[in-house]
């Protein structure tokens, strides 16, 4: 096992209005999610000394406008100015899972004492997926010319293959998408609180890329979530009862670039991420009460239900039949209505939901006796991060 196991906590979380409009600039919504982490934790803005994010605006053919469709740690730096800052770090490669973990290894190297770290997403006007020039550059070239003007296109070749490799019915996925919508009714941050989902309402809705529907798709938005993160020495004095990170793990799997990913990557990503956060933490699958699974496009849910080693593969879409995802079920699966029902701010969201569960905050939406929580905060084709949190460190 990991020697670093429980030596770092999550010890605040804050959100921001989710909206489908920008109708106040990125940063503002980044300033308040990080301004309410802050105050949950019970700090003052000037502990903190760490930064870190993941800043990019994954809408193609739109420009990164720094405060208004991006905020960037240099960004956060000027509207803070925080006194005793001593450590920021950006990623771009691993996602903002990445961005948590290295938060997490600044902690342990005692660089900084208190790391915040948001991610804020900014929903553009007009086409979200724009591809306006005639022709193609770089690894567009080889898909941009065959309709492939987003990642949704790509997954749903994958899953066509999933469905057809395993003989499922894609109208199962029914189950996801409802059960998902019946959580967010627990969740007043998310976009879709209020608004319900019946199996009817998925299986009358327009196609977006077949086999995905409308409800098989995450909805962009604006806003942002933020967490703040410290020792296990130091959260033991702050006000909330603090989360514990038991392991984490990051994909492996070497991925093709310019390349649509196949289902065997999106396979070998998840195993290869999640392989390394079951050694860490000494947990297995079995161990787990309650999972957060990214779930960008629905087959995500399905490709890490498998790949992390729930189920077989092809045993996803019956796993999650019959009340087993429920609040109740065998095994509570993105209990916060997941990124189908608060919107697409990626996946630091199942990470802070990840660690409610886990310290017992999770409000009206709490699984019972809930000690060992999973997070799989990503695609596991590209950039998947896992990670296991717990109750109490041991």
């Amino acid at each position: 096992m990991w020697e670093n196991r429980c030596k770092i906590a999550v010890s605040g979380v804050g959100y921001s209005k989710v909206s489908r409009s920008a109708d106040i600039p990125l940063a503002a919504h980044a300033l308040e999610a990080v301004k309410g982490a802050v105050a949950d934790s019970g700090l003052e803005m000037a502990d903190i000394d760490g930064l870190s994010t993941y800043p990019e605006l994954p809408a193609t053919g739109h420009a990164e406008v720094d405060g208004i469709s991006i905020v960037s740690v240099n960004c956060m730096m000027a509207m803070l100015k925080l006194p005793n800052l001593s450590w920021h770090m950006q990623v771009g490669s691993v996602n903002i899972g990445g961005a948590v973990q290295q938060a997490v290894n600044a902690l342990l190297a005692g660089v900084c004492k208190y790391a915040v770290v948001w991610r804020a997403m900014h929903n553009p006007k007009g086409t979200y997926q724009n591809l306006p020039k005639g022709t193609a550059a770089g690894g567009t070239q080889f898909t941009g010319p065959y309709g492939f003007g987003g990642p949704g296109q790509g997954m749903a070749v994958a899953y066509t293959r999933w469905l057809e490799r395993h003989g499922q019915d894609r109208e199962k996925m029914a189950t996801l998408a409802v059960t998902q919508r019946k959580h967010t009714q627990h969740n007043p941050y998310a976009y879709f609180y209020g608004t319900e989902l019946t199996r009817e309402d998925y299986l009358n809705s327009r196609m977006v890329a077949y086999p995905f529907c409308l409800f098989d798709c995450d909805i962009p938005v604006q806003g942002a979530v933020a967490i703040v993160l410290t020792t296990a020495d130091r959260a033991k004095d702050l006000k909330p009862t603090p989360a514990y990170i038991a392991g984490y793990g990051q994909r492996l799997h070497f991925e093709v670039a310019g390349r649509i990913g196949s289902l065997s990557d999106y396979m070998l990503g998840g195993s290869s991420s999640s392989k390394l956060t079951w050694e860490r933490s000494g947990f297995t699958p079995k161990d787990v009460d309650v999972a957060q699974i990214y779930d960008g496009f629905s087959a995500s849910v399905i490709y890490g239900l498998e790949s992390y080693g729930f189920c077989g593969e092809g045993e996803a879409l019956d796993f999650i039949q019959d009340g087993r995802m429920e609040l109740d079920g065998e095994l509570p699966l993105n209990t916060f209505g997941g990124s189908l029902g608060t919107g697409r701010i990626h996946g630091l969201w199942h990470i802070i939901e990840g660690a409610l569960q886990a310290s017992g905050r999770a409000g009206s939406r709490q699984v019972k006796d809930a000690n060992v929580s999973f997070v799989g905060a990503s695609a596991p084709l590209v950039t998947g991060t896992t990670f296991i949190f717990v109750r109490a460190p041991y």
